[in-house]
């Protein structure tokens, strides 16, 4: 691990037609003169947007070689889009962030030096969160209830900042279709015994375009979801259903 890394960037896109050039030519530039990275690529899978975040995306190619977008004709969904690029990844680690540019990719060296020292899988970036605060108080009670199903004390449970190894992650077998993608990755590697060293992180604020989260029916969504977790961790604990390995 002291070796620089051959990485991956995920993210999905969904209208970011406003910022995404800038948030792409950001991660390029950066990438490009990390000394931690040896090789990287960024694969971002426009989920059928209705602006013209595709069309800026396969002329940046032309650009960065590196990028590789991805597309769904039609609207899938954040995790949907987030688990095709993630399967489209070929990096030993992947990086997993947003699109909208509220994650500094600067964060990277203190999260691969966490990775590095601990000796841990995979690591997660607490926020000094810029969301509002209905959004805030539903991330804090779902992962509250999270932690208490895991009997984990993650400071971030919910926090898409993430950096996995490449080969756990594309067999972590997530379900998610819309924007609880975040909180079903750490669930899924809690499940299999990993747990994530945390790491503080910036957190911007967005600057451009429009959030795709419905607040009233995204906090029903998640009400949902934190009940199957918590359902699927009895199962698990009953001997119901297998857990998965390491």
């Amino acid at each position: 691990m002291s070796e620089p890394i051959k990485l991956s960037v995920a993210a999905p896109a969904f209208n970011e037609a406003e910022g995404i050039e800038a948030v792409v030519t950001e991660w390029h530039s950066f990438l490009s003169g990390c000394d931690d990275v040896s090789e990287f690529e960024i694969v971002i899978c426009n989920d059928g947007s209705k602006d013209r975040t595709g069309d800026i995306l396969d002329r940046l190619t032309l650009l960065f070689p590196q990028l590789r977008p991805l597309h769904f004709a039609q609207n899938q969904g954040a995790a949907a889009a987030l688990n095709h690029a993630i399967a489209a990844t070929h990096g030993d680690w992947v990086l997993l962030l947003d699109s909208d540019g509220q994650f500094p990719i600067e964060n990277l060296p203190q999260m691969l030096a966490a990775v590095r020292g601990s000796g841990a899988k995979a690591a997660i970036g607490i926020r000094q969160k810029k969301d509002v605060a209905f959004a805030r108080f539903g991330s804090w009670a779902s992962g509250l209830v999270c932690n208490m199903v895991h009997g984990s004390r993650l400071a971030d449970f919910n926090s898409a900042f993430k950096l996995v190894w490449g080969p756990t992650l594309r067999g972590l077998g997530l379900e998610a279709k819309g924007m609880n993608y975040s909180t079903e990755v750490t669930s899924r590697l809690l499940e299999r015994r990993i747990v994530p060293v945390e790491v503080a992180i910036s957190h911007r604020p967005r600057t451009t375009g429009v959030s795709s989260m419905k607040l009233v029916r995204g906090a029903i969504h998640r009400l949902l979801f934190v009940k199957y977790i918590a359902l699927r961790q009895l199962l698990l604990k009953l001997g119901i259903i297998t857990r998965p390995l390491p």
